[in-house]
């Protein structure tokens, strides 16, 4: 490494002479240069020293050389250069935004990059584990994950760009676990008559999620060549999302298709409605190939999932009492699914998790766990006391009591 000086050059001589060079009176004589650094040039001697010493600091500190002066950027101008480098469906991009509005930006957007040290996140994070929304209640545990991930890729990204070190990489932030257990499994009389009150046309977009488990917007990018009718299955390839202003087909969250068992009950009303209100061909944008749509609007357009729930969902649960809200949306249908794959019946043994968890596409079996791992020890609990049942106690101690 090269020592403090040596990287320290006079513009206006020939190195090691007096010999003047053809840049001799114009501009600064001194020029620092440092690889990773960028080239500054400066008008005293002493000035430029000061710099490379610094720079060389950093370098001895395992940090990279960066230019100082682009840390004055403010935090709000970088994170807009920032969200233009990301790759989002239009969804997911607007959540990011807000997210970035409403929790990062009070704090943030004012500072410049290179004002923000460890003590300002941790100040900043105390205050949003006890920030309260406009209802009053506490942030959820996935907002405040969500809002510390976006900051950690933020800062993480201006590394050596503009901040020397990541101001809080390494620090053991407690971050408040998600609860995810779905407390309130539908019953089954609620889940009928919710589809029930669905119009004809729409019901079968709500059985699909009950019988099969489709997340909202896959049961309304359902085709028919997903519907494999010789062995009773449904594969789930698609989802109805809106990109750019318009609704598109896109592959499943997380891009992972997953083939479930799909009920005659299921199957005989998609017949039903592909027979009264035929298919529409829509060509998907991701593996460029025409599919035979089965739930379209009356243009035979896609249908967005936020406008049908509210011209068709809403009314439904106000049947049975429900107000429209975060813990009364579609995916209680979804919910309803696995607790039945779960407890299974008398006929029919539950599902394992692992079956749940690719029935349901979950990216791991933690988050399987997370969500219905109380089911599953209900269900350990019924299997219990069906083998005491089996084993009365007038049978088994009396053979143990006698030694036999």
């Amino acid at each position: 490494m090269k020592g403090a000086g040596v990287s320290v050059e006079d513009r206006w001589h020939h190195k090691g002479t007096r010999e003047r060079t053809k840049d001799y009176g114009r501009g600064k004589r001194w020029r620092v240069r440092n690889r990773g650094a960028r080239t500054q040039s400066f008008a005293k001697q002493t000035a430029a020293k000061a710099y490379d010493n610094k720079v060389n600091a950093e370098l001895l500190k395992g940090l990279q050389p960066f230019d100082h002066a682009a840390g004055k950027i403010l935090f709000s101008e970088y994170v807009a250069k920032w969200l233009k480098d990301q790759i989002y469906d239009s969804g997911a991009y607007r959540s990011v935004e807000s997210h970035i509005r409403n929790h990062l930006l009070p704090t943030f957007g004012h500072r410049r990059m290179c004002d923000i040290h460890t003590s300002t996140v941790v100040e900043w994070w105390a205050a949003m584990c006890t920030k309260t929304s406009r209802t009053g209640e506490k942030y959820s545990a996935s907002t405040l994950e969500s809002v510390y991930v976006y900051l950690g890729s933020i800062l993480r990204s201006a590394v050596g760009k503009v901040i020397a070190v990541h101001p809080f990489d390494g620090w053991d932030v407690v971050i408040p676990k998600r609860d995810r257990a779905v407390r309130d499994i539908w019953e089954h009389e609620r889940v009928t008559t919710v589809i029930g009150a669905l119009p004809e046309r729409e019901r079968p977009i709500g059985l699909l999620s009950a019988t099969c488990g489709h997340r909202p917007s896959e049961a309304l990018a359902v085709a028919l060549e997903d519907v494999n009718r010789f062995r009773k299955e449904v594969t789930i390839r698609h989802q109805v999302k809106r990109v750019k202003g318009k609704l598109v087909l896109t592959p499943p969250k997380g891009g992972k298709t997953r083939t479930v068992p799909i009920a005659d009950v299921a199957l005989t009303a998609l017949d039903k409605h592909v027979a009264e209100y035929g298919t529409t061909t829509i060509r998907c944008t991701c593996c460029q190939k025409d599919w035979q749509i089965i739930f379209t609007d009356p243009r035979g357009k896609l249908i967005c999932d936020s406008e049908w729930s509210k011209t068709f969902w809403h009314p439904a649960i106000k049947v049975v009492g429900l107000r429209p809200g975060r813990t009364t949306g579609r995916h209680n249908f979804r919910h309803y699914f696995a607790s039945r794959l779960i407890e299974g019946s008398q006929r029919h043994r539950g599902a394992s998790i692992q079956q749940v968890r690719d029935y349901m596409g979950h990216a791991s079996i933690k988050t399987t766990s997370d969500i219905y791992g109380h089911l599953f020890e209900q269900a350990h609990e019924r299997a219990r006391s069906l083998m005491d049942d089996m084993f009365s106690a007038d049978v088994y101690p009396l053979r143990t009591a006698e030694g036999r």
